[in-house]
């Protein structure tokens, strides 16, 4: 029912509306027609001017497609090179500043925020065991308010705008001086790792503009400067920016808001980050993205090890550092009056992708389910129709022990316990996973497993591993 209403939505859409469309013959056909439709089917349905969408494999783009317009009063067409403000997702490069610091033996995952801002007075008296870390900001752990009270303002300013058509000229987040002044008041709002499920975490803009100015200082440079030298150029992310260069540049999408009673479009006023730069202020184009994505996934590959370690980038998706879980992916969205955007990215299946929008209200859960369902069946592991790459001699690991896989017949046998157990077959359980029969229900499970560590394949029996000659 959602792909005919989306079918019927996109054949409505496409009459009017700039298309470009980028495929490079790794998926089928039908793959694509359906994210061609997809695609225009939900810029309709949340009234995006325009949606961008650029999906990633490893190290290319494999499906490119730029809908509608940056700016709908000159028609200017969107791209994928087309800058959009991204918002929140500027916090994952911020995160990956921190990584990159902490690698640099720069600075500590527990170091105490007050070490490098002193101006930050949450904690009280607190000795530095009890203080809250650099950790805690990056993994909205830290218990502090969503926004500073120095945001009053900004709040208002949105407020007005929306309700009463105020004609804001720019709508701008607290000055960073004010920001700084108002460090010595803010209460925490919630105890320190309260136990909640990632999706009710207690987000903080404040914490991570915090963060900012902490890295920024550890690093002694400018943060906006710091990103673009050491993540966005080595990465040849040539066509990312913060607000000084990019509001007024040719090619940036303007933001825009859709009332539902009058049907229309308002431009929104522009948005001015000021001390919340490390938490919503860069802009980037899709192509920028996909690189970043690439990025997360690149195992060998001394450029993305110069910007962050492959270790280290594992880190950050393990323990939530710049990414929030939705298992099997990692995500982060942006939010903002006139622009909803999100990255997503899947490290086991090295895929991945982002989507960029010009609008105030987009449902990003509805359009990463149905890419995903077309997307993720592509690229999975396909059934394993050579057995015999299972067979040999496994070594216990660490020990002396060894044992024997071998094939009979089309069917895998084990000498595990030979003499105990009768010479049976292995059961199939899935595409990697076996079953040894046993006695009285109890039987010994196998788990082939190919490690990206070494060429070698792991079996895992139980509480032990297994490693093949």
């Amino acid at each position: 029912m959602v792909l005919k209403t989306l079918l019927i939505l996109a054949v409505n859409l496409t009459l009017v509306l700039p298309v470009f469309c980028q495929s490079f013959g790794v998926l089928p056909d039908s793959t694509v027609l359906a994210l061609r439709k997809g695609v225009a089917g939900f810029q309709s349905r949340y009234h995006s001017p325009s949606v961008v969408l650029a999906i990633v494999h490893e190290d290319q783009i494999i499906f490119g497609e730029a809908s509608g317009y940056l700016d709908m009063a000159q028609k200017v067409p969107a791209s994928l090179d087309a800058q959009y403000s991204i918002q929140s997702l500027t916090k994952v490069f911020t995160a990956t500043m921190f990584m990159q610091l902490i690698q640099q033996r720069k600075l500590r995952l527990d170091d105490p925020v007050k070490k490098y801002v002193p101006e930050f007075k949450a904690d009280g008296q607190a000795h530095d065991q009890a203080a809250t870390t650099l950790l805690q900001l990056a993994t909205h752990t830290s218990g502090l308010p969503r926004n500073s009270p120095a945001d009053i303002q900004f709040t208002k300013q949105i407020d007005r705008w929306i309700l009463a058509a105020s004609p804001e000229k720019a709508i701008e987040a607290a000055p960073k001086k004010a920001f700084l002044q108002s460090l010595a008041s803010i209460p925490k709002e919630y105890p320190d790792y309260q136990l909640l499920s990632y999706g009710n975490r207690h987000y903080s803009n404040l914490g991570y503009s915090l963060l900012g100015i902490a890295l920024e200082r550890a690093a002694k440079t400018d943060y906006a400067a710091y990103i673009i030298k050491n993540i966005c150029q080595p990465l040849h992310m040539n066509n990312s920016a913060f607000y000084a260069e990019s509001p007024a540049r040719n090619g940036v999408a303007k933001g825009y808001f859709y009332d539902e009673p009058t049907q229309d479009y308002r431009q929104v006023p522009v948005f001015k980050p000021n001390s919340a730069v490390p938490a919503a202020g860069l802009y980037t184009s899709a192509r920028d993205l996909a690189k970043f994505i690439s990025f997360q996934f690149q195992t060998n590959s001394a450029n993305a090890d110069q910007v962050l370690s492959q270790k280290n980038r594992a880190m950050m998706q393990a323990f939530n550092i710049g990414w929030k879980p939705a298992y099997p992916y990692l995500v982060h969205e942006g939010a903002m009056l006139g622009y909803r955007c999100e990255l997503v990215l899947n490290p086991d299946l090295k895929i991945g992708w982002v989507v960029l929008t010009n609008t105030t209200d987009f449902d990003f859960s509805r359009i990463n389910t149905y890419i995903s369902g077309l997307i993720q069946p592509v690229f999975s592991p396909k059934p394993v129709s050579d057995l015999a790459k299972f067979t040999g001699t496994y070594q216990l690991a660490g020990g002396s022990d060894s044992l024997r896989i071998w094939l009979k017949e089309g069917r895998l046998y084990s000498s595990y316990l030979a003499g105990v157990l009768p010479e049976s077959p292995l059961e199939a359980m899935g595409n990697t996973h076996f079953r040894g029969s046993g006695k009285g229900g109890y039987s010994i499970n196998y788990e082939f497993i190919a490690t990206s560590i070494s060429d070698s394949t792991i079996l895992n029996m139980g509480q032990l591993m297994w490693v093949k000659r």
